[in-house]
């Protein structure tokens, strides 16, 4: 590595929040049920329909951000990201970008300096800088049918 420069490594996780309905609709969030079941004039976009927040999926949010050492903001924007995707039947997703739910958070891993053998010598404290934690409607899912099963390895 050249002097004076430093690695910063940034990870984007995703995770899914454990409500009934979706987040901007009352459509169920089975899973395995069959496909283009779970669906309504909101999660497909259709002209008039009118996305209306999931009040667990907020609260669900808060309770990830106050764990995690975020700032909850009093303001945060829902806006359309547009983009076409196979798993994005509407062409669009509603997600936060400029003014997320909550921002500016610190987790704390243990972490160890490691010899050659890859056994642990000095475990320290390590903070992990958390960026933001924003709120936004999954997607949806691809399922690739008539394809043939994979082979199991012998």
């Amino acid at each position: 590595m050249k002097e004076g420069w430093e690695a910063v490594i940034g990870l984007e996780i995703h995770a899914q929040l454990s409500t009934e309905s979706k987040i901007f609709c009352g459509c169920s969030t089975r899973f395995g049920d069959e496909p283009n079941s779970n669906t309504c004039p909101v999660c497909l976009g259709l002209p008039g329909a009118l996305p209306v927040l999931n009040r667990r999926a907020v609260e669900l949010g808060a309770r990830a951000a106050l764990a995690l050492g975020l700032h909850v903001n009093e303001v945060s924007i829902f806006a359309r990201k547009n983009y076409f995707y196979p798993d994005l039947p509407k062409g669009y997703q509603i997600s936060q970008y400029d003014r997320p739910f909550s921002e500016k958070g610190l987790l704390e891993i243990v972490t160890a300096e490691r010899d050659e053998g890859g056994q642990a010598r000095e475990w320290r404290p390590m903070p992990v800088r958390i960026t933001r934690l924003h709120l936004e409607e999954d997607a949806g899912k691809n399922v690739h049918e008539g394809l043939p099963a994979p082979r199991s390895p012998r």
